[in-house]
């Protein structure tokens, strides 16, 4: 079996310790990762994921270049919906706090969209669960954006502040 069958096999069990030994392993397999956050399957999308997320942690150069790529997704200029890269972006930021450090002020200020916030919390919630010190200064920034009528923006955010520790006191 090849590479890309490997990497689909693992994604589809959902062996994540295994998937882990393989981007770490061999790190050709992240572009089948890619190519999976687009994937109709919810579960498998996450997969890839938290597989990119392992990736940059062994392949530190190769981490940045797939969080410069993952955050150009996200302008409207690259013509991508980016929306599927960010949770790629949020374990990047899990395994690797950081390569992530310069990334999350310019994630947090796309906040604005309404098609990308929910995913922005969410992601910055998963930046905190290891690096709470990277995500609180910009929370205020991102407060000022959630729809105070959206019931999961509102759950998203109690959950970052919570996750985070709060604003930032500085």
């Amino acid at each position: 079996m090849g590479l890309k069958g490997r990497v689909m096999e693992l994604l589809r069990a959902g062996d994540k310790q295994a998937l882990g030994a393989l981007v770490a392993d061999e790190p050709r397999a992240t572009r089948f990762l890619l190519g999976r956050l687009w994937d109709p399957d919810d579960a498998l999308r996450r997969r890839a994921a938290r597989g990119l997320g392992v990736a940059a942690a062994s392949h530190k150069e190769m981490g940045i270049d797939l969080t410069r790529r993952l955050m150009w997704a996200l302008n409207d200029e690259s013509a991508t919906n980016g929306l599927y890269g960010i949770p790629a972006i949020a374990e990047i930021g899990y395994h690797s706090p950081q390569l992530i450090a310069p990334f999350v002020a310019p994630l947090a200020s796309l906040a604005w969209d309404d098609g990308l916030r929910l995913e922005i919390l969410r992601a910055l919630t998963r930046i905190s669960e290891s690096a709470p010190e990277l995500v609180r200064p910009v929370c205020q920034s991102v407060v000022d954006h959630v729809d105070k009528e959206d019931p999961a923006e509102c759950d998203a955010l109690s959950r970052l502040l919570e996750e985070s520790g709060g604003f930032d006191e500085s």
